[in-house]
């Protein structure tokens, strides 16, 4: 999302040899690997239907890309989920062994000095 520092980058690019002219708020290096991506999904479904028809060819080719984001999200989701099951986890066992501490104390403290471990 453009913010009102951020300059809006123009460059004249090429997908499936069609020059387009665009512009993004997302910079140079991050447009150019958008294109780039599209560009070879484009490329590879034209080698796979080399028969279908241009239009057809950029539509299935952001349904392809679209169900990749989509199982993207859904990874990620599951990642945070595990990381967020880890964390409790972890904060489980903090406050068990926090409770072990005052023992542990106690025990030392009230020791007899003249016996060793």
């Amino acid at each position: 999302m453009k913010t009102a520092n951020q300059p809006v980058y123009e460059a004249d690019v090429q997908i499936l040899d069609e020059e387009y002219r665009i512009a993004s708020d997302l910079g140079a290096e991050a447009t150019n690997e958008v294109v780039d991506c599209v560009d070879a999904k484009m490329r590879e479904i034209t080698a796979r239907l080399p028969r279908l028809p241009r239009v057809k060819v950029a539509v299935l080719a952001a349904m392809e890309l679209a169900a990749e984001v989509v199982q993207v999200r859904k990874e990620r989701e599951e990642f945070l989920q595990q990381a967020y099951e880890n964390i409790s986890k972890l904060n489980e066992l903090v406050e068990q062994r926090s409770t072990l501490l005052p023992l542990t104390s106690n025990w030392m403290n009230n020791r007899d000095p003249r016996h060793s471990f």
